[in-house]
This record gives structure tokens, sequence and C-alpha cells, in this order.
């Protein structure tokens, strides 16, 4: 929590600022009380209306620079959180961008959607607190109790043997509302995941009439966040009413023994003072409920702060090995590299041992589930072997920086990602500061030229998030397109044909193969037909590979190719 609060030091000048107007302010409410009791006790009792109407204006000024202080104060408050808001997204997306698969996973996308808004707000209505509430309570608790001693000792105290009895409420709501809390926002994240899972599902949904079930899904989830939020609310809804029960019963206490001691003549209180005492009382227990408020937000708080602190203090990506200027030859080796999902019972990958040498074309084949684009992953060192090793041009991966090995990569992934801006700006994002000769080649490569060429402004056409006006085959000839003006020594196409139809692949792996002649090529496929024409073929199955060969070898002696060639072709070879 305190990691976190550090973000409010760059803010300390305007933090003070706010205080000091927050100061001034609390200031100016504490000096109306006595000004009332001078116009009650001078004025009214001795019908001195000139005094009368001098303190009236008086209060009306104090009055006007107290809204004005406060206006101030709010907006310094206002601008304070909104900058301690935007910095904690900011330190939470940039981690996340720098978090491992494994971290990912674990946390969920849909809990670190939640940590950035939800859990950044509950933060940020704390941060307003300690930039406005944090000198409000004391001055007007201690200026309270101070003043109302000045005008009677004995009729203050009344005040003082109320507030243990909301204290005692206070802390106990807060002991019984944390773990409330802290159900109700893993709840709001499992909200987030179905809702996700829906958006993303929805025509499969729709297809096999699931929607009731869906339904049924997202209305637990709320049901469940919704009782636990209620259960919070109703609890920190006690102080409220227990805390204006209370100051009423002292006001009405002040009141009675007041006007008996008047009566008695034991005492030299007056009107005026009884008057004040009520509104010093009021303002001691307007403290009192923020400052109580503020100590049952501080369980919600802690909670957040937490599950913030999860994401920002999470190791990350651990690159420690400098990025050198090395340009790799497309030799590429698994030694009896094994790998291991977090809490999987089977390892996604067993042994696996295989060379390819510089500038082969080299497909891997198999069903799904059988470990391809866990290869991908271990040759992009997105992950590591958790037994053996990868090599590039002999150099084993844990001896060579990310950068390194990725800078030497060009990869179109299994899920075509579009960005929001202009389809020059995607191609772009392959080769920064590639000439318009250079997008145009490799779109004309990757089939895209023709799609371009009917819109009116070409590479500067604008495309949705994640490429929405686009269909799925012009989503993955872009990501083609991005892929192959790096101009890489290795391409590796994970499943990126797949969307296409036979014709489209065949102009475009021609013009690949033209294009890419000399480099390393790995392509990811389910289709016999994308692979047969391959220098070798690996064959995958459960996470091991089989064989290996050419075509016309691996339909000789392989039985699992056979069958995947029997199934896509009817048998004829």
């Amino acid at each position: 929590m305190k990691k976190i609060f550090k973000n409010l030091l760059p803010y300390k000048n305007r933090i003070m600022v706010a205080l000091f107007f927050m100061t001034v302010a609390t200031v100016c409410d504490l000096m109306l009380p006595t000004i009332m009791s001078n116009i009650v006790d001078k004025g009214i009792h001795l019908s001195d209306m000139e005094y009368i109407k001098a303190n009236c204006l008086n209060m009306f000024i104090v009055s006007l620079l107290g809204l004005a202080t406060v206006i101030i104060g709010r907006k310094y408050t206002s601008e304070i959180v909104a900058g301690f808001c935007c910095n904690l997204r900011r330190m939470v997306f940039a981690k996340v961008n720098t978090m491992t698969f494994g971290e990912m996973n674990e946390i969920g996308t849909a809990a670190l959607i939640t940590r950035s808004t939800h859990d950044t707000e509950t933060l940020g209505w704390i941060a307003s607190v300690f930039c406005g509430n944090i000198i409000t309570i004391p001055v007007l608790f201690v200026g309270g109790v101070i003043l109302s001693f000045q005008k009677d000792i004995l009729l203050s105290l009344i005040l003082l043997l109320f507030v243990p009895i909301v204290f005692i409420v206070v802390i106990a709501v807060g002991r019984k509302i944390e773990p409330l809390w802290r159900i109700s926002d893993e709840y709001i994240d499992k909200q987030n995941d179905i809702m996700r899972e829906r958006l993303r599902g929805i025509r499969v949904i729709r297809a096999f009439d699931k929607e009731d079930h869906e339904h049924e899904r997202i209305a637990e989830a709320t049901r469940k966040m919704a009782e636990n939020i209620i259960k919070s609310n109703v609890s920190m809804g006690v102080i409220s009413p227990l805390a204006l029960f209370l100051l009423n019963i002292s006001v009405v206490l002040i009141v009675y023994i007041g006007a008996a001691r008047m009566e008695n003549g034991t005492s030299a209180v007056s009107a005026g003072d009884i008057f004040a005492i009520i509104q010093y009382v009021t303002l001691v227990m307007t403290s009192i409920i923020n400052a109580a408020f503020v100590i049952v937000m501080i369980p919600h708080a802690k909670v957040a702060a937490g599950r913030i602190g999860e994401v920002i203090s999470a190791e990350g990506i651990d690159d420690k090995i400098p990025e050198e200027d090395l340009e790799f030859s497309g030799d590429i080796v698994f030694d009896h590299a094994s790998f291991k999902y977090e809490g999987a019972s089977e390892p996604a990958l067993s042994d696996v041992s295989f060379h390819i040498k510089a500038g082969d074309k080299v497909s891997v084949i198999g069903g799904t589930g059988s470990g391809k684009s866990t290869l991908v992953s271990l040759m992009l060192c997105f992950r590591m072997p958790t037994e053996g090793k990868v090599f590039y041009d002999g150099r084993s991966t844990d001896t060579l920086s990310h950068k390194t090995v990725r800078r030497n990569i060009s990869c179109v992934l299994q899920n075509s990602s579009i960005y929001s801006g202009t389809i020059k700006d995607n191609i772009l994002m392959g080769k920064p500061g590639a000439s318009d000769e250079e997008i145009a080649e490799a779109a004309e490569i990757a089939e895209f030229s023709d799609f371009v060429s009917t819109l009116d402004d070409g590479f500067e056409h604008e495309l949705n998030q994640s490429g929405k006006n686009l269909s799925g085959g012009q989503k993955q000839r872009l990501s083609i397109a991005r892929a192959i003006v790096k101009n890489a020594p290795i391409y590796i196409f994970d499943d990126s044909f797949s969307a296409l139809d036979f014709l489209t692949e065949s102009k475009l792996r021609t013009k690949l193969s033209s294009k890419a002649k000399g480099k390393t090529q790995i392509i990811i496929t389910q289709r016999v037909t994308s692979a047969m024409n391959s220098d070798m073929i690996l064959v995958m199955d459960n996470g091991r590979l089989v064989d290996s060969g050419k075509h016309t070898e691996l339909l000789e002696r392989c039985k699992i190719y056979q069958e995947i060639y029997a199934s896509q072709t009817g048998g004829a070879k």
C-alpha cells in the first residue's frame, strides 16, 4: 500500500496547497458558531440591530471565504486524484506488458481489467480523502472541542461521552466488511470474465442455443457479488444513523442541562453559548462520521491495494542478458526440449529433438493440442524449456537476450492481431520506418494489394480496433504483410493461412518462396497441402515429435501422417 501511494509524491506541492485551502475552509466553519453566539447574546438579547447587521455581514463574508476556499481546495484535490489514478493505471499497464504468460494466466485478463478500473477508482477515493479530509477531520474535531470547552466545560463533556461508542462500532464494522469486499471484488472479476467469454463467443453461444445457460452464469456471479456488496453497505450504513442518534441525544442533553443551569443560576452559560455548543457538537460529530467512513473504507482500499500490488510486484519477463547485434543464419536445434505449463499434470512438449538447417522450409503438422503452438513459444522465448535446450546458430536461448532472438524472427501468430489505425500503420509495426515501396511489396506478396486497391484511401484506410472492419482472410493477409516487411532471417507462420482459400494460399506461397529464398521458414499448419512441399515435415502428437521427413517418406512410414492425409484428401496419393 505504501508503494502504491508513493505515486502521490510528485504532487506534494499541490497537496500542500489543497490542504491549506481546506484548512482555511474548516476554520471558517468553526468561526460561524461563535459569530452566531455573539448575535444571540449581544445583538438579539440587547435588541442591538446594528450589531446584528454587522455580524450577519461578517457571517456572510466568512461563509463566502469558506465556499471559495472549498472550491479551490476541491479543484486541486480533483487534479491530484486524476493524476494519481492515471499514473497508477500507467504502472499497471506497463507491468502487464512485461508479465510472463504464467503470471497472466494466474491473475486472468478479467481481473487485470478490474484492477486497472474498479480498484484504481477505490484507491483514488482514498487519495481524495487524504488530500482533503485528512486535515478537515482533525481540525474540525480538535477545534470544535476546544471552542466548545471555552463556552462551557460540563456541556462539552457530554459530547465526548459518545465518541468512544462510535469508534467501537466503526472498528467492529471494519473487521466485518473486509472479507466481504474481497469476495465482491473476486466476483466482479468473474463477471468480467464471463462477459468477455460471452462477447467473444456470441456466435457459438447462439449456434448451440446456450444463451439461457450464459444468462444463468452471469446472473449467479452478479447475485453473489451483489450479496456481498449489500452486506458491506448495510454494515457501513449502521454508522451514520447511530452517529446521528447520538448527536441528537447529546443536543437534547445539552439543551436540557444548559437550560436547567441557567434557571438555577449555577453557571454563566448563556443562550448564545448553548446554541454555539450545539453547532460545535454538530461539527465535531460530522468530523467523527467522516473519520468513521474513512476507517471503514480502509479495508476496501487495503483489498484494492493488495490486488493492484499483486500486479505491480509481479516479476515479469526476466531478460537480464544484454541485447547483442547479431544476425542469425537461421540454423535452429531443439535438443531434448520439454515444457510443462504451470499446474498442468502432463507436459505440453516431451523430449523434442530436431535440427532445422539455415534456409530450410519446414512444416509442423499435427492435430489440435499436439504442442505446435507451444513449440513456437519456445522458439520466440515466450517460454523457456523446463528440460533440454533450444539453440540458434549453436547458442542456447538461455544465453541470448529475448530481444536478440525476436529481432531475428518475423512471425505471424495463430490469432491475427490488428490494431486501430491505418493499414500502413499496422504494416509498419513489422518494420518501423519502412518505405512506401517496401510496404507495397509486402502487401503484394501477401495477396493484400488487390483489396487495398479497391479502397479510396488505399494504405491510409482506417481500421477499427481488432480489425472489426476486415474479414478473417484480410486480417491474416495483413498480418502476413507485416511479417514480410520485417525481412528477418527466420519466418514463423503459426497456422496463419487457415482463413485463406486454396487458390489465394497457393499464390501467396509462390511469392513468399521467392521473397524468402535462402531464409528459414517454419510453417505451423493442420493442412497437408500446406506442408507437402516442405524440405522437412515435423509430425507432432500429444506433445511428442513422432516422425520427421519429406512428404513421400512420411506417407510410407508414419501412421499419424497417413491418417491426416487420408482425412483431408480421401486417401488419394
